[in-house]
């Protein structure tokens, strides 16, 4: 692990850790608050690190420190489900892979994971087992890969240095050209600061490298459809949506925003096909996707549920609300059923 001013959360990650492995191995870049002594009560093995705005160089320094055949790496706010614990407690003895993916629970709604996708997690502890990138930093899954059916949990309890990261590409920027993933992180950056203008040109830029993943590649269109969107150009906006089909199957996020475009411009028989396209859609965690669950469920129901309200179709209209109620019984569902039990009498 690397760490900084984390003793609100340590304490809860390394107890989910400790019963299943065999060394704690931490290195601080430059904690102020009580991290260390929280860390003391887990292991010796803590290690300080200069930072030097590159995330890589810590977490390798981190992998140096380690001195068994595989590693687990973890962030502080990362904690190890119970039935991961056990799991992996089960697994510990028959390591054969060189690197197992785990699923990363990132974002929830009432403990129920909502948006997932898979990390590299364990790895074996050999020269292949290096992060790379300053930000958002990765060691390339390399060897033989297994995808485990188990995941962490990302639980954040506090924001971060909300610039951090956009300087830290500036500063990249400023010695060398970026590379495609860079780039893609780059253009993020810049949309979650509403640099809209330029992170249209940044990811217009992105379409244009060569060795671009797949899943950056549909998202970078999704991300310039959304800056579209936000600059009022809803016509481009659509256009980018659609662009995304060029490189894989439809995906139920983008079906949804289609959906939303006919809806809002009150084209229901147009709405309805796009939400229901998205409720058909096999979701893509397997193939490194980023999966938010309610573009499969929840949201297309609604959808549903008021294209058909428009179209006088009572009856589909209360199935389909009745369909999203199943997944979770929101304000808006409940108003829903309220106003059609009105319309059915």
């Amino acid at each position: 692990m690397i760490v900084k001013n984390e003793e609100d959360v340590i304490e809860r990650c390394l107890n989910s850790v400790k019963n299943f492995v065999d060394e704690i191995i931490v290195v601080d870049t430059g904690s102020t608050d009580k991290t260390k002594q929280v860390v003391k009560k887990f292991t010796d093995k803590i290690y300080d690190f200069v930072w030097c705005d590159d995330f890589s160089k810590a977490r390798n320094y981190s992998i140096s420190k380690a001195s068994y055949e595989y590693i687990m790496w973890l962030d502080a706010d990362d904690v190890v489900p119970e039935e991961t614990q056990k799991f992996l407690i089960k697994l510990k003895p028959n390591l054969t892979k060189d690197c197992y993916m785990l699923k990363y629970n990132v974002a929830f709604d009432n403990e129920k994971p909502t948006f997932s996708f898979y990390r590299e997690r364990i790895l074996k502890n050999d020269n292949r087992c290096k992060f790379i990138g300053a930000v958002h930093e990765c060691i390339t899954p390399f060897g033989k890969i297994e995808r485990l059916d188990v995941a962490i949990n990302h639980k954040k309890v506090k924001s971060g240095d909300a610039n951090r990261n956009l300087r830290i590409y500036n500063k990249i920027k400023k010695e060398r050209t970026l590379n495609a993933r860079e780039q893609y992180y780059y253009s993020r950056e810049l949309f979650d600061h509403k640099k809209y203008k330029q992170c249209i040109t940044n990811l217009q830029k992105l379409q244009k490298m060569p060795n671009v993943w797949t899943e950056n590649r549909i998202e970078s269109l999704n991300i310039l459809s959304q800056c579209y969107q936000n600059l009022g150009d809803k016509e481009k906006s659509l256009m980018y949506l659609f662009q995304t089909f060029k490189y894989d199957t439809p995906r139920a996020n983008i079906c949804c925003k289609i959906a939303d475009y006919f809806y809002s411009n009150q084209i229901y028989e147009q709405s309805l096909y796009w939400y229901k396209q998205a409720t058909f859609a096999k979701d893509v965690i397997d193939k490194g996707g980023f999966v938010e669950q309610v573009y499969y469920n929840y949201y297309p129901y609604m959808g549903l549920c008021c294209s058909y309200f428009y179209l006088k179709d009572y009856q589909k209209s209360n199935y389909y609300n009745e369909k999203a109620g199943e997944i979770k019984q929101t304000k808006e569902f409940l108003l829903n059923k309220k106003l059609l039990e009105n319309f059915m009498k």
